[in-house]
């Protein structure tokens, strides 16, 4: 049997009890498993989210896509192709991101970078 595996592109969220940390990918899935690994191994890009991983562990932790966004209807309307539509789909992505962190308080952030915030 040939299995396809399809990839979800959107904006998630890595909640460690109170604190979160919001990210966007063109592939959520692998994405999570990504951050897993890296929590796992001690060696996650942001020292919060790392912190409070030692700290509460697994078992406090969940993750969440916040939204879900398609390329083949952002092809649709944009009409883009080759690199331009890719290059177009991650801005949309880092817009819808930066989004989705102007609802949450930047004090329970644990994102490496604070800038979407100023």
């Amino acid at each position: 049997m040939n299995y396809r595996c399809i990839k979800l592109a959107g904006i998630y969220k890595i909640q460690i009890g109170d604190y979160y940390y919001v990210g966007n990918s063109v592939d959520c899935t692998n994405r999570w498993s990504n951050h897993y690994t890296l929590l796992k191994m001690n060696k996650h890009h942001s020292p919060k989210l790392q912190d409070k991983f030692n700290e509460l562990g697994i078992t406090r932790m969940s993750f969440n896509v916040l939204e879900y966004v398609s390329i083949t209807e952002y092809k649709k309307v944009s009409q883009l192709k080759g690199k331009a539509l890719t290059a177009a789909f991650n801005k949309l992505l880092l817009y819808r991101e930066k989004y989705w962190m102007s609802q949450h308080s930047i004090n329970f952030c644990l994102n490496k970078d604070d800038k979407h915030f100023v």
